[in-house]
């Protein structure tokens, strides 16, 4: 007997991968966790003082708990929650270290982060965080306008994975170590389309989609995608391929092949049916697959966009030896592992695939959290633009998301 609806499970999409959080692996997870608390000993040892000069300021080995204590800003559900509502791996750090973390989920947008603290910010003044969780792009515009200090290189630098280490604004990892990386590609729900989507040209011009298409208001992704579709070699393109892909994304809003431009809510959108297929991140799809089985994550044809969230230092904090302890904390392979675990995307600590073989073998095994080559040599960035040509292609990019409904 055949199946009545074979794109189902046909096609390039990736199964899907349970989200730990939902599905019963919090104990496993807890006493994971547990462990990570009871090992003797700091993840580093503090610096003794040896200095007899008196300053009005204690050294880090001197200061109290409270002294030491690192304001964390970040994105929602981006580390390992337990069943009471707290944070193993975060309270064994502090456990270990003596550093308390006020850990802050406050990043719903970069530009909308980075501009309610951009006065402090230009001033070198403190931001109200010790830590902030930007995206890449940003995150160099950031360490290059001289808003972010050096935190590095820790022990972390040595753990990152090749795709991901020493980025040409950051070669020695001063300033920068990536937290989590993610891919953006295709999420369509089965249940809702005429056939299976395998590549963004299929998303954009197909006259079944039309009008129930979701895009990202993320520039580097939606843009990075458009070039793709156009064939566009996408680490070398120019101002003039950027400038004619924000043009082809305006014609396909005028034509109505969008039902919008979302941020973190086009999940919202593709539930309740408003969006049957959409630009769609990796780790966001593995999660929301648990709920809905039927929601495929596609490698397109053309390729995929990497990209990465990276812990920084904003030169006002006075916390820069406390946060390298916490970044060379979460890159021990088996804490790395704790929160992939969670939160599904791709992990940038080598030696964290080993490590999750003990917690979750399908994990280990899934290409979308340790992806292998046959996934990295299809996964591009868009580069950045130089002098002024960057900010004249947002702004015409936020023209089209605003009016496409978005802001």
């Amino acid at each position: 007997m055949s199946t009545p609806f074979p794109w189902r499970t046909a096609g390039p999409s990736v199964p899907p991968a349970p989200r730990v959080r939902r599905v019963g692996r919090r104990a496993v997870l807890g006493a994971a966790a547990a462990a990570l608390a009871a090992c003797s000993g700091d993840p580093e040892a503090p610096p003794s003082s040896t200095t007899t000069t008196t300053t009005p300021a204690p050294t880090f080995s001197t200061a109290t708990g409270e002294q030491r204590a690192l304001t964390w800003a970040t994105w929602p559900d981006y580390i390992d929650v337990d069943e009471e509502g707290g944070r193993p791996t975060l309270a064994a750090f502090t456990a270990q270290s003596g550093v308390p973390v006020t850990y802050e989920e406050v990043i719903e947008d970069n530009d909308e982060y980075v501009d309610s603290v951009r006065a402090d910010l230009e001033a070198g003044e403190p931001i109200g965080a010790d830590i902030v969780t930007l995206t890449t792009w940003m995150a160099a515009r950031l360490v290059q306008d001289g808003h972010m200090q050096p935190f590095g290189p820790g022990e972390s630098a040595d753990r990152i994975i090749p795709a991901l280490a020493a980025p040409a604004w950051d070669p020695e990892q001063a300033y920068s170590v990536p937290w989590q990386a993610g891919l953006t590609g295709i999420a369509y729900d089965a249940r809702e389309v005429d056939r299976a989507i395998g590549s963004v040209t299929e998303l954009f011009t197909r006259e079944d989609l039309r009008g129930r298409v979701g895009v990202l208001k993320d520039y580097s992704d939606t843009v990075g995608m458009a070039l793709l579709a156009s064939g566009v070699n996408l680490p070398a393109a120019t101002e003039t391929d950027v400038a004619d892909g924000i043009a082809r994304l305006a014609e396909l809003q005028e034509q109505g092949t969008f039902a919008g431009f979302y941020g973190n809510e086009y999940l919202d959108a593709l539930e309740d049916g408003s969006v049957v297929a959409s630009l769609a991140w990796s780790g966001d799809i593995l999660q929301a697959q648990v709920d809905n089985p039927y929601l495929k994550f596609v490698v397109p044809e053309e390729g995929l966009v990497i990209w990465a969230d990276n812990l920084l230092v904003p030169a006002g904090s006075v916390q820069s030896e406390a946060a390298r302890l916490l970044a060379d904390y979460f890159y021990r392979p088996d804490v790395a592992a704790t929160v992939a675990a969670w939160v599904n995307y791709i992990c940038p600590v080598v030696g964290a695939q080993e490590a999750m073989e003990s917690l979750d073998p399908d994990l280990a095994a899934n290409s979308l959290i340790f992806p292998d080559r046959t996934v990295l040599d299809r996964s591009f960035q868009l580069p950045t633009l130089e002098g002024d040509a960057e900010d004249t292609q947002r702004a015409a990019f936020a023209d089209v998301v605003a009016a496409g409904g978005g802001s």
